[in-house]
């Protein structure tokens, strides 16, 4: 199972709104989509089922993704880091 952008949100420290829930803005000071579309089958995902892949788009986290997915956030942050160089 690879890491979904909303795992990744949580771990840098996203914050749900009075209401409980998690907004675009939050997202967005975090640095990722709340939205998107998967790289390989084009379905409209969330972060709920969007997994960053290795090709640096989004792909569906169940079935897309195969083994260009992250096995936990700290792969996808060390992955990020590199590639921001």
């Amino acid at each position: 199972m690879s890491v979904t952008v909303l795992d990744v949100a949580i771990a840098r420290g996203i914050q749900r709104d009075e209401r409980g829930a998690y907004n675009g803005a939050e997202f967005h000071r975090v640095g990722l989509p709340i939205l998107g579309g998967c790289a390989l089958c084009g379905a409209t995902i969330a972060a709920y089922n969007a997994a960053p892949s290795t090709s640096g788009y989004l792909r569906c986290a169940n079935g897309c993704i195969g083994d260009e997915g992250f096995p936990t956030v700290e792969a996808f942050e060390e992955w990020a880091k590199e590639d921001e160089s």
